[in-house]
């Protein structure tokens, strides 16, 4: 099977409708809404198809803050009331092509997009939500680290951005 690299969806080239996941929500939000995010510059969804631009994978990343004060040091330290970074919103991958690695191609995607973007504008981490432990087991192999060690049931992780060249050479 042939995929494109990672690239801005298109809503007239890209097919989303039989886009299925498993996971219900990250189908639906695809389909529903990420034209519209796109159109309101809350979100930017970045895609990876398959030779007939049926979208295989997708993130959405949006500009986010983390509050330095319920931030571990790691983070907080010498940083604003305001930390910056960026926000992987969603990141889902086609069932039927599950295993292949497209995720991962994907985090590389996002993290090489991350370090360019904290040239041009700050950006101190990367910041994302998991879905569930299986998925915060998931992105922890890339080096991210619990927003909030004590607390188990909180599913939010950072990796800083000064760490994605090591994450990178990794992948």
């Amino acid at each position: 099977m042939q995929f494109h690299r990672p690239t801005l969806l298109d809503l007239d080239k890209h097919h989303r409708n039989e886009f299925t996941s498993g996971e219900t929500t990250l189908d639906e939000w695809l389909r529903r809404y990420a034209g519209q995010n796109r159109r309101g510059n809350t979100a930017a969804v970045w895609v990876i198809t398959d030779a007939n631009h049926n979208v295989v994978c997708y993130a959405s990343l949006s500009m986010t803050s983390v509050d330095r004060s319920t931030s571990p040091k790691t983070l907080s330290k010498g940083a604003p009331r305001q930390i910056p970074a960026l926000l992987i919103g969603r990141l889902a991958t086609e069932t039927r092509v599950a295993g292949l690695g497209l995720g991962t191609q994907m985090v590389k995607h996002i993290l090489a997009t991350a370090a360019e973007l904290n040239i041009k504008a700050a950006c101190r981490a990367v910041v994302v939500t998991a879905l569930n432990v299986e998925a915060f087991r998931w992105w922890q192999r890339f080096g991210f680290e619990p927003l909030d060690a004590d607390d188990p049931a909180n599913l939010d992780l950072y990796l800083l951005t000064k760490d994605i060249a090591e994450t990178l050479a990794t992948l």
